[in-house]
């Protein structure tokens, strides 16, 4: 039993440090902002919407492995539901454009807000592994 209980939080803290070396990198895309007077504000924009997509469902895989639904729903609320809103509100409007960096905003937030929350999560798995009785 205790054996299992070990295997288990090898396994999330191994998935928690995953999940932080990917955001750790992940966020560095920010960087990109910097370059857009070199390669344009449009192509950034691209990059940075393109690559939130496609990171989006391993970021969500994961936290449901590791059953963070607090973050889901936090998730959910940032950046799903602004984009859906933004989506409805400015259908045929020529503010779309301006207005849809709104949930991209959110996204890059959310991971960053995300990265810093992760080492409080491994170190209390660490915590929780301590024998007191030794």
């Amino acid at each position: 039993m205790e054996n299992q209980k070990n295997a288990d939080n090898q396994r999330q803290k191994l998935i928690m440090i995953r999940l932080h070396h990917t955001l750790t990198y992940a966020g560095s895309s920010v960087v990109l902002y910097v370059g857009y007077p070199i390669i344009g504000y449009f192509i950034v924009s691209i990059i940075l919407t393109v690559t939130a997509i496609i990171y989006t469902p391993y970021l969500i895989k994961t936290l449901i492995e590791l059953k963070k639904w607090k973050w889901i729903i936090t998730f959910g609320i940032m950046v799903v539901v602004p984009a859906i809103l933004i989506y409805m509100i400015t259908y045929k409007s020529i503010y779309r454009s301006v207005f849809s960096f709104i949930p991209l905003l959110m996204f890059y937030i959310f991971c960053w807000i995300l990265r810093f929350s992760i080492p409080g999560w491994i170190e209390k798995i660490e915590y929780s592994e301590i024998n007191f009785d030794e």
